[in-house]
């Protein structure tokens, strides 16, 4: 196992926001700080979280929620560059066991994570901030295909990805307990990291890795070249 320690920020109000900086490289070097960090939705923040949040110098906020999430759980971050960018189309169904749900999510919609990453390549000068509703799934996912084509040890982006299950601990606790709660039985268990590792397996077996599926999807040479620029610490 590889020894991260993972740098969270104190944003009021959210449970689950980290930089990806210091996550180490397989290569060598780490993942530069203040260039990508990941999170739940920000509808969560309070006040002082907002502050906190846009002192922070975002430069680009990514939002992958579909739009009926949008309007339900309207952002607290909204107009501070945000892209809505949902990483899946209306109607896709959402699988039952967690491997098959991202393997689904990906097959079917490459094109949209390819637009996520080259969001983070492209994105102004600062820290690049990701998420979704739960910082988890979607956010997982765009995560660590960005992480992948800047070069990250596999163990530390497996590690990463887990830490939210820690994070999210009493707010799964919370849901589970709410009238009306139907999460599917074999969804209930929050995923470990062999669910992120398989889904990266995945695209290895079936899409010929990470680059070659994005490269599919319209993500160019250029934005690889950005994204390693941007992310890759010496």
């Amino acid at each position: 196992m590889t020894d991260y320690t993972p740098l969270h920020l104190d944003w009021p109000g959210c449970l689950n926001v980290r930089d990806l900086g210091g996550l180490p490289l397989t290569g060598g070097g780490t993942i530069r700080e203040r260039a990508l960090v990941r999170s739940e939705c920000p509808s969560y923040l309070t006040d002082v979280g907002v502050t906190a949040a846009t002192a922070y110098g975002l430069a680009r906020v990514i939002d992958l929620r579909r739009p009926e999430e949008l309007e339900q759980w309207p952002s607290r971050l909204a107009g501070r560059a945000t892209l809505h960018l949902p990483v899946q189309g209306p109607g896709d169904p959402e699988e039952g066991p967690w491997v098959h749900l991202y393997q689904g999510m990906l097959d079917r919609r490459p094109e949209l994570f390819a637009r996520a990453v080259a969001a983070i390549a492209d994105a102004p000068e600062g820290p690049v901030l990701v998420h979704c509703a739960a910082g988890k799934d979607r956010t997982g996912l765009v995560v660590a295909l960005a992480l992948t084509l800047a070069g990250a040890d596999v163990d530390a982006l497996a590690a990463d990805y887990e830490v939210t299950n820690e994070r999210l601990a009493s707010r799964y606790v919370e849901r589970e307990a709410e009238p009306g709660y139907d999460r599917p039985a074999e969804r209930r268990v929050p995923p470990a990291r062999d669910v992120i590792l398989g889904a990266l397996e995945h695209l290895t077996t079936a899409h010929g890795g990470v680059e070659a599926y994005l490269a599919r999807g319209g993500l160019t040479p250029g934005h690889v070249r950005a994204l390693r620029t941007r992310l890759v610490r010496a």
